[in-house]
């Protein structure tokens, strides 16, 4: 079993990743957004509190911007995935980025429009 957090929250992300337990973080841009912190910010915060994956969501919903995005994103730290949404877009980022080296993941299956 491994053992992944969905969140931005830094303190909650130290606390339970004292524990031995963590085994990596998944985030979007709402999430660090809860927190009022810019979402960039977050993320160096948690890729250096983390040795695991920690899932970095791609904000823009066509595919320049993913691949723009998922760049920016890969260059974080070396434990950065990156998510991408499930949309012709996505698979097109997601094969794009997978063949640059990024490690990518897709999330959540919908229509443009319900995003």
């Amino acid at each position: 079993m491994k053992l992944f957090l969905d969140t931005a929250d830094i303190a909650e992300i130290r606390e339970l990743a004292a524990t031995g337990l963590v085994d990596g973080v998944t985030t979007n841009p709402s999430l660090a957004a809860k927190t009022g912190r810019d979402y960039g910010e977050s993320l160096k915060e948690i890729c250096s509190i983390v040795s695991g994956s920690v899932s970095a969501e791609v904000i823009g919903n066509d595919l320049d911007t993913m691949l723009k995005e998922g760049r920016a994103a890969m260059k974080i730290a070396p434990n950065i995935y990156v998510k991408v949404p499930s949309t012709w877009d996505g698979m097109k980022a997601c094969r794009t980025l997978t063949d640059e080296g990024a490690r990518v993941n897709v999330t959540l299956c919908f229509s443009p429009i319900q995003r």
